[in-house]
């Protein structure tokens, strides 16, 4: 599992020229898993296994933030805890996503797509969810109506303060709970029916380890959802996501895809 994750977290992606190794790194994996995938003409890379109802669309980013200097990925031990650090949004997200797609759906229809550009503009630090956009149009172009989309991206610990209440100029630690032991949350909630489809599906789970709470951005889950409920699901990473800090214990990565399997 860890050796997956290096395979992808070693490899840059620049968002904005839409360049850079782990593109071609994700199709070959795909494909030698026993996937077909496609690459639609803005470079987003498509999976689609199964049919029927329902359909569900993972989603996840593989482009890096522009503002972190250069990508990597180790491996520690702390005590009885595997504990990764390095650059780690999102290529956990799009190495679940792989995961994933690799083993098609339960039921229904699942289709996987990995964005090529979901962090912020280099020149426009105001731009996100660029490539949502586009999958957006695409879906329509298909003539395809989700009835629920999962943006998978790590997320933040538990915040000490309500979202408008936040100043993030502040401390990293004064902002989030550095002791939250939570593995995963459900989050990014636009619609009262995004936020019921997300209950339903943590019922169902009856774990104790993924959380429900109000945190939204204006992400690929936001772009999603203009077209069906969707809202944002990912494992607690500690750290800030434009610099090199980043940590996770793997078992919020094993967390995080028995939920998602469990969809």
């Amino acid at each position: 599992m860890v050796g997956g994750i290096k395979g992808i977290a070693r490899r840059p992606f620049d968002g904005d020229t839409r360049r850079g190794p782990r593109h071609s790194y994700l199709v070959s994996e795909l494909r030698r898993r026993g996937c077909n995938p496609n690459v639609d003409r803005y470079g987003n890379i498509w999976v689609e296994k199964g049919s029927g109802s329902p359909t569900v669309l993972f989603s996840s980013h593989l482009d890096v933030d522009p503002r972190v200097p250069q990508v990597d990925l180790k491996r520690r031990k702390d005590g009885s805890r595997i504990v990764l650090s390095g650059i780690l949004d999102n290529a956990v997200g799009c190495y679940i996503n792989l995961l994933l797609a690799q083993k098609g759906p339960r039921k229904g229809k699942a289709i996987y797509v990995f964005t090529a550009s979901e962090e912020i503009g280099r020149h426009n630090p105001r731009q996100f969810a660029r490539s949502a956009r586009e999958v957006v149009s695409e879906l329509k172009r298909r003539d395809i109506v989700p009835d629920v989309c999962i943006a998978i991206d790590v997320t933040y610990p538990r915040l000490l303060r309500p979202q408008k209440k936040l100043d993030w100029s502040k401390d990293y630690g004064s902002l989030f709970d550095l002791n939250d032991e939570t593995h995963c949350y459900l989050d990014g909630f636009a619609r009262r029916s995004a936020r019921k489809a997300a209950q339903a599906y943590l019922r169902r789970f009856r774990g104790t380890k993924v959380g429900l709470r109000n945190f939204h951005g204006h992400d690929e889950a936001f772009v999603y959802d203009r077209i069906s409920p969707s809202f944002a699901f990912g494992p607690v990473v500690y750290g800030h996501f434009d610099q090199a800090d980043q940590t996770m214990p793997l078992s919020h990565l094993r967390t995080a895809l028995r939920f998602l399997r469990n969809v």
